[in-house]
């Protein structure tokens, strides 16, 4: 793993703004959510500040990249792709894999 490779993706602008639109998708989700999902009470706060549009997609980009094996061997692969390469549906789910350690962080502010 090169993770200057990794950084170049995080701070592209294409990459960066599909993981704010699936963002945008997964905090609606969170919204919806059963309340009496664990740690539903931040959840929610964290996907209100994701909708008002206080969170930056590519400091979430890298999360992204960094907690998804997958997504950073997809990098990987072909480096000058800037992760064009990587399916939504992989960023989706690393974005609810990382929805609830995201929350506790800004709760813990």
């Amino acid at each position: 793993m090169a993770a200057i490779d990794l950084i170049a993706t995080a701070s592209d602008k294409e990459f960066a703004g599909r993981v704010m639109m699936l963002m945008f998708k997964t905090a609606q989700n969170v919204s919806s959510e059963d309340p009496a999902t664990a740690d539903h009470e931040i959840r929610i706060d964290y996907a209100a500040r994701v909708i008002r549009g206080d969170e930056q997609p590519q400091l979430v980009s890298a999360h992204v990249i960094s907690s998804n094996p997958t997504i950073a061997a997809t990098i990987e692969s072909d480096p000058t792709a800037l992760g064009s390469n990587v399916p939504d549906g992989d960023i989706e789910f690393a974005l609810a894999s990382i929805w609830t350690a995201r929350s506790r962080a800004f709760a813990a502010v």
